[in-house]
């Protein structure tokens, strides 16, 4: 396709920074896209719509539970590798024929979505903090506030016994 004329066929995947990488993620992926095998979301104004890039390398398109239940169109027909992914973080809307539902222009700068793609490869079960998160907190707000307090009386030791005069 003329869209991906930066990305042939026969693509290698070049050097890049896997901290950078993150960092993009973060600005362009991270508010509709988690990084964690159960899909959650930790950062506050995210909405889950999208799939978790969790084991994104290798994977097949469309496998992956999304949030979003009105999303019927999906990319269809797609092995998860260098290539592809390059090529659908420059224009998602060419790479899935229109059929998206983001509201994403795409990232037209080559090694910016390299050092993406590097990051994204470290989101795999031998990453052991993405791979093996704390457990979720309670989405209900008393529950937290219990939770915390709870917390907070195993740190407080108890107060020395009273001595009888």
């Amino acid at each position: 396709m003329d869209a991906f004329t930066d990305v042939p066929e026969d693509f290698e995947l070049p050097a890049g920074s896997v901290k950078k990488g993150e960092k993009y993620f973060k600005k362009y992926c991270a508010q509709c896209h988690s990084i964690y095998p159960d899909n959650r979301i930790t950062r506050g104004g995210s909405l889950q719509l999208g799939p978790t890039m969790f084991n994104i390398f290798g994977r097949a398109s469309g496998l992956e539970e999304i949030q979003n239940k009105q999303a019927t169109d999906r990319v269809d027909n797609v092995l998860w590798l260098d290539g592809p992914l390059m090529n659908y973080m420059k224009n998602p809307r060419v790479m899935a024929q229109g059929r998206i539902q983001m509201n994403f222009r795409g990232i037209p700068d080559f090694q910016t979505r390299v050092d993406i793609v590097h990051y994204l490869r470290t989101l795999d079960w031998s990453n052991e903090e993405v791979a093996n998160p704390p457990p979720k907190p309670a989405s209900f707000a008393p529950a937290r506030w219990m939770e915390a307090m709870n917390q907070e009386k195993k740190k407080t030791p108890p107060p020395p016994p009273q001595e009888d005069e």
